[in-house]
């Protein structure tokens, strides 16, 4: 057997640990929406609730093999941070509480999954993430959204911390800024 033919394979055999190492993912979305005067600096109660049917998003080997991949903090918190910051860009006033308007977003996270599928010579990771937001005006719904992010990469082997946080980052990116981005929304909560 030639050195080189044993090196990739102790490479291989090296990384494959790391299936089996738990994992707790850092969620660090990034807001890119174009600032607006469309909030009218009207207050907005912005409420976030967890809905994902499971806790973990996953785990780090393929077909469900391996150690679990959890998150770290909260997701809600993260979430709503994120959520306000980009309300704020649009001249909206975020409450926490209850707002005297009666306006209220209402984001539900619906699901964030990590699936490792094997493939011929490499793997495939995919990670999904949905939210729905639900603008409420005093005890109506006028208009519900689903919002969706994906991030599609193959890979030879397990990815590393880092790059995991940038792939959940990434998905969870997608939809939050596809949230911030619909223009009904921000239309309802301002009317």
């Amino acid at each position: 057997m030639s050195t080189r033919l044993v090196l990739i394979a102790s490479i291989i055999f090296v990384a494959q640990g790391c299936v089996f190492t738990p994992q707790a993912v850092k969620v660090m979305p990034k807001i890119d929406v174009s600032p607006t005067m469309s909030g009218g600096g009207h207050p907005v109660t912005v409420k976030v609730v967890d809905e994902r049917p499971r806790r973990t998003l996953g785990t780090r080997g393929a077909s469900g093999y391996g150690a679990d991949l959890t998150i770290e903090g909260d997701l809600v918190s993260i979430i709503r941070d994120a959520v306000v910051e980009g309300m704020q860009q649009h001249n909206f006033k975020p409450l926490t509480g209850s707002n005297p308007e009666g306006r209220e977003l209402r984001v539900e996270i619906r699901n964030l999954d990590y699936d490792v599928t094997d493939e011929f010579w490499a793997y495939k990771i995919r990670v999904v993430y949905g939210l729905k937001a639900i603008c409420i005006r005093d005890t109506s719904r006028p208009y519900e959204q689903h919002y969706h992010g994906e991030h599609v990469s193959r890979a030879l082997m397990t990815k590393s911390a880092e790059q995991n946080n940038t792939y959940v980052s990434d998905a969870v990116s997608v939809a939050v800024n596809s949230l911030l981005r619909d223009e009904k929304l921000r239309s309802c909560l301002a009317k």
